[in-house]
């Protein structure tokens, strides 16, 4: 028993020490920045345009989605409540805006898959991994619009409730299980990218509903000490805070996969340690 106990403390000492080194290589604090930044500068006006898109009953559902998680409610600044709006118009958007939109929507697949890349010790991939961050932004967009269709179709008794929590949960954990998967172009095996997945998925529903509670009255308090400057920095806060949860669960769920022992094994699938690599003549 003595023996068990000294080999289980040496490997969780290995593991930590690993998942330490895995988050310093990664810039846990820097990545998680990027990340913000991307999504507040280039993922967010892609999903305007999916919500104008989207008929107009689908748009709205997901535009007060987006704004609840956002904390742009209430008595916010009329002029930031329309940051995400409830039906913003395309007359006057041409096709090279759409264009400039979706090139900036990359510049976040990108951020993400190099995350993905040093979380798993894997080299980058260059211009071939920026189209596959065209089909993931194609593939989200589509999530979205399906979102919003359930969000608009979910009845407000128990079984719609039940309903929408299931497939909020099945979604996310199924967004970010699969988002890996692409944006590393099938190196990792898709059962290795599960707690990937599990962690991540899990871990932005928790804080999405922590922030319907929390952003809210941050914003609301940032607007009457800072003006409109200042529900920018809650809003801009808060996405810091859910990329580095992105970030380090994409660290450790890679850890965990490459990990020696039952755990290792487990979320492999396999008991070789190289397992989790899925050998590709080309990406």
């Amino acid at each position: 028993m003595g023996e068990r106990i000294r080999r289980l403390i040496a490997w969780f000492l290995r593991t930590f020490a690993t998942l330490l080194e895995r988050l310093a290589s990664v810039g846990l604090i820097y990545s998680g920045v990027v990340l913000a930044a991307q999504t507040l500068m280039a993922l967010l006006p892609l999903l305007i345009v999916v919500i104008a898109l989207l008929p107009t009953w689908a748009g709205a559902s997901l535009a007060q989605n987006l704004r609840e998680r956002l904390g742009i409610v209430g008595e916010t600044n009329q002029e930031v409540g329309h940051l995400i709006a409830d039906r913003p118009t395309l007359q006057g958007l041409s096709i090279v805006s759409l264009i400039v939109v979706i090139a900036s929507a990359t510049s976040f697949t990108r951020a993400l898959q190099r995350v993905y890349e040093l979380s798993w010790g894997l080299p980058r991939l260059g211009l071939r991994g920026s189209l596959r961050g065209l089909v993931w932004l194609i593939a989200v967009s589509t999530y979205f619009g399906v979102l919003a269709l359930a969000l608009h179709y979910s009845n407000s008794d128990v079984v719609g409730t039940v309903l929408r929590v299931a497939l909020t949960v099945v979604g996310a954990v199924g967004l970010w299980w699969w988002t890996p998967y692409v944006l590393l172009m099938g190196r990792v095996r898709l059962r290795s990218l599960l707690p990937c997945g599990l962690l991540t998925g899990v871990a932005v529903l928790i804080l999405g509903r922590v922030a319907v509670v929390v952003v809210p009255t941050t914003v609301r308090n940032n607007e009457q000490r800072f003006g409109t400057i200042g529900v920018f920095f809650a809003v801009q806060s808060w996405l810091v805070v859910v990329s580095c949860t992105i970030v380090a669960a994409a660290v450790i769920g890679a850890v965990a996969a490459q990990t020696s022992g039952p755990l290792g094994a487990l979320a492999r699938g396999s008991s070789d340690p190289e397992g989790w690599r899925r050998t590709l003549s080309r990406y």
